[in-house]
């Protein structure tokens, strides 16, 4: 096949959009799992993930991130995994034109989306959010394709599997055991036993200590002193 007969194939436009996730009030009583949208007016007015098309030659990996530092106005640790979720490529999912996206997942503590550009909105305990009308495009299936990536990092699915302590990351160390269920509780939609959640998790944390070796308590809490926690800087075979 010679180069000119690929001009007679047509070819969609690519776009990246991105489900940005996060806990709000992660150490408070009542966290929140949400997902940053922003309003749209083109092609209609609405809700929308942040997104961008592709540009001549770009990669993927440029792609989100010029969507985070052009569209959501920020930049993001290297540290921090972006997660391709799946192609969404229904020919009718942008009504201007033919047009597939690479949707993006990112995990982030809620300080760094400080000044971010756009709204955090509650996420429900199907994946849904709490609007009369859809979001734009075909972005409500992303946030749900999102959520349901998320959820299988945090529950415990098995007996035997290992499931790590906030493995995304929400919560920032050190963290009382409450805290960390309560962040579980969150992304899971979901109750946990505090008892199987503490013998679940023992593995993978290791308390905080003084020089004497007595345990650091959290301040400023309702109810009795509790033991501070860090994720175990080494972890059982």
């Amino acid at each position: 096949m010679s180069p000119t007969d690929l001009e007679n194939y047509p070819r969609p436009g690519v776009t990246v959009d991105l489900a940005a996730l996060t806990v709000v009030g992660v150490t408070s009583p009542s966290p929140q799992l949400s997902v940053l949208v922003q309003e749209r007016t083109d092609p209609e007015p609405g809700l929308a993930l942040p997104g961008g098309f592709m540009r001549e030659r770009w990669t993927v990996d440029r792609t989100v991130a010029d969507v985070l530092e052009r569209k959501v106005g920020i930049t993001v640790a290297r540290d921090i995994p972006i997660r391709l979720l799946r192609v969404f490529d229904d020919p009718d999912r942008d009504e201007r034109t033919w047009a597939i996206s690479l949707a993006h997942a990112a995990s982030l503590p809620e300080n760094a989306l400080a000044g971010a550009h756009g709204t955090l909105v509650p996420i429900g305990t199907d994946g849904s959010m709490p609007f009369d009308e859809p979001l734009l495009f075909d972005h409500d299936q992303i946030v749900c394709a999102a959520v349901e990536s998320l959820r299988e990092r945090y529950e415990f699915r098995h007996r035997y599997a290992d499931t790590l302590p906030d493995p995304d990351g929400f919560l920032t160390e050190p963290f009382t055991l409450l805290q960390l269920r309560r962040v579980h509780e969150s992304v899971i939609a979901q109750k946990l036993h505090k008892d199987n959640f503490a013998r679940r998790m023992s593995n993978y944390l290791e308390p905080v200590l003084h020089d004497n070796g007595d345990p650091v308590l959290a301040e400023n809490l309702r109810g009795r002193p509790a033991a501070l926690y860090r994720r175990a800087t080494t972890t059982p075979t």
